[in-house]
């Protein structure tokens, strides 16, 4: 599969779109830096098989997943959502605590997931509302490219490049359309 290639970018953006959204664009782009924070509620994480798995008394599970080295991206948006998906397989680094201190519990599990059956940790990925962005930062850089540190409502971080290109021989035609409509999106959060 070609990572320059829209209807692959199109497909992958559209597989992770909560049902009843439709792509409205999206881009090849270069994730710099990406830090996913998490709660779970009823549930244990087992790194031997990277699964979050229920336990219905388990403490509350407060998990990370970090991304500092770069990698390639597609990212798009629909009506309500924001979709930052790895083109290939990514390694990642986990951290994972159990918050066991009842008042801070008490605070946190309005936010947290309940964890009804087994799921992989590569399931957690940048898909969010776009009500959640609380902040974004675009600078246009030397080559062109604007780089979007942003910021949501739950904690996330993401540091993304967005290039003036997306690769050779007019794989991703549309590319300079649907840029420019990422980043009037992003400017107007």
């Amino acid at each position: 599969m070609s990572t320059f290639n829209e209807a692959n970018m199109i497909a992958c953006i559209e597989s992770n779109l909560p049902s009843g959204q439709h792509f409205k664009a999206g881009i090849h782009a270069v994730v710099k830096k990406v830090k996913l924070r998490r709660f779970f509620s009823g549930a244990i994480y087992d790194p031997s098989s990277n699964l979050i798995q229920p336990l219905p008394d388990a403490p509350l599970l407060y998990m990370t997943k970090n991304k500092e080295a770069d990698f390639d991206a597609y990212m798009g948006f629909s009506e309500d959502y924001l979709v930052i998906v790895p083109c290939e397989k990514e390694r990642w680094y986990y951290e994972h605590v159990e918050i066991t201190d009842p008042e801070l519990a008490a605070d946190i599990m309005p936010v947290a997931t309940d964890v009804e059956s087994p799921f992989n940790t590569s399931d957690i990925l940048p898909v969010y509302q776009l009500s959640q962005v609380e902040e974004c930062n675009i600078k246009k850089n030397w080559i062109g490219a604007y780089v979007c540190e942003i910021t949501f409502g739950n904690g996330d971080y993401v540091k993304v490049l967005l290039p003036p290109l997306a690769g050779l021989f007019g794989g991703m035609p549309r590319h300079k359309t649907y840029r420019e409509a990422i980043v009037k999106l992003l400017t107007e959060k």
